[in-house]
């Protein structure tokens, strides 16, 4: 709707042509004689800010939302909104202040219409930079898909808009590793609320067998006649010292490493050890990998995986099911059993380390026995059937 035909089409003095043409004394003549110019709309249903946001009249924007008089969110038939309005081509060359002032007075900027379309949807299919970068900054979705699926990077893509589809495409990025940050964050929360929750079982588990050992061992005393038992520092029940024999604390030997497992010795005529560990898998590194000390709830965790695609666990010592957050199978599996899921490059079974002397050379240039077959000629005649090539 362009502004010459719309001022034809109204009277002079009318609301929606002082809108149009930006004029703000005829602008502020027309509130005077109308009662609620927020509520009077035209033939297309819109109201005298979507006219003045659609054809980019800043001053008459800022006659309008002063006065109080109008919404600053209100709505056409069709669900478009002032800020809607101001991303069409007619609003040049103030699309931008625009845009700033209406988004500085109240305008929601993840508003859509009937068809699905936010501000960031059509500024990205207008190429609208400035205006993409702004809704950007304050937080508008850039994941929100329109009636036909598409979102406003999608639509930048559709309309050859390459600057605003890197900068969607950079905002998409950070939001989903962001997104993804706070949903380990929640796995690792909930993972540690399990370990709690095992660890209480285990020692309610641990006081339980112990109670049935004292009162066993209790009844076996009683029945030969033993003076009553004590109870240790340690918590385990022992006899008396008047029937039994002191024996010396035997000291813990700490095991040591054996160096040959690590053995990385620059000595080329030494063959390296072949099985280091995990022979059926291939290290990232070099150093071993410190082991956390934590239990392993592979035996009392379990996950199930409903038609909605959405994880549950349940654990064995209450048998709730808790949702697990929305990550892929294999993240979840790896984060709450770091040791039945390791995170290592998987390789073939039979990967054995060799020395370095017993690899086959390639001949020097001082070679005088040209052979007429190249390598893979001589593989090709091993590899194919006579008769077939």
């Amino acid at each position: 709707m362009e502004g010459g035909c719309l001022a034809r089409k109204l009277p002079a003095g009318d609301l929606f042509h002082a809108a149009v043409c930006g004029d703000p004394k005829w602008l502020c003549l027309s509130l005077e004689r109308v009662q609620s110019p927020g509520q009077q709309q035209n033939k297309q249903g819109l109201t005298v800010l979507h006219v003045a946001a659609q054809h980019g009249q800043l001053s008459c924007l800022k006659l309008l939302l002063e006065s109080g008089t109008v919404d600053v969110n209100a709505s056409c038939p069709h669900g478009r909104k002032p800020l809607h309005m101001v991303l069409s081509p007619e609003s040049k060359p103030n699309t931008y202040s625009c845009l700033i002032y209406l988004l500085e007075h109240g305008a929601e900027p993840n508003v859509s219409t009937d068809e699905g379309l936010t501000p960031l949807h059509m500024a990205a299919a207008a190429g609208l930079k400035e205006c993409v970068e702004e809704l950007v900054r304050i937080g508008a979705d850039t994941h929100t898909r329109d009636s036909r699926g598409h979102t406003p990077f999608e639509l930048a893509c559709l309309w050859g808009h390459r600057v605003a589809a890197r900068i969607l495409k950079n905002a998409m990025w950070h939001r989903d590793k962001k997104r993804d940050m706070e949903k380990h964050q929640e796995l690792q929360n909930l993972k540690q609320n399990m370990i709690r929750m095992y660890r209480k079982e285990e020692g309610m588990q641990k006081l339980a067998r112990e109670a049935i050992n004292k009162q066993k061992v209790s009844e076996w005393a009683e029945r030969k006649g033993l003076p009553c038992l004590r109870s240790s520092t340690m918590g385990l029940w022992t006899l008396s010292h008047h029937c039994c024999h002191s024996a010396k604390p035997v000291k813990k030997q700490h095991a040591t490493k054996s160096r040959d497992m690590w053995n990385i010795s620059p000595n080329p005529s030494r063959h390296p050890p072949a099985n280091i560990s995990r022979s059926e898998t291939m290290r990232i590194g070099v150093h071993p990998e410190e082991v956390a000390d934590e239990p392993d709830l592979y035996q009392s965790v379990t996950l199930h995986c409903f038609r909605n695609e959405q994880v549950h666990c349940i654990a064995s010592w209450d048998n709730v099911s808790q949702l697990v957050p929305d990550l892929p199978m294999d993240v979840i599996q790896k984060g709450l059993f770091p040791s039945k899921f390791p995170s290592r490059i998987s390789g073939p079974l039979q990967l054995q380390c060799n020395s370095v002397l017993d690899l086959p050379h390639r001949g020097g240039a001082h070679r005088t026995e040209d052979s007429p077959w190249t390598e893979v000629a001589m593989h090709l005649v091993e590899e194919l059937q006579p008769g077939h090539y």
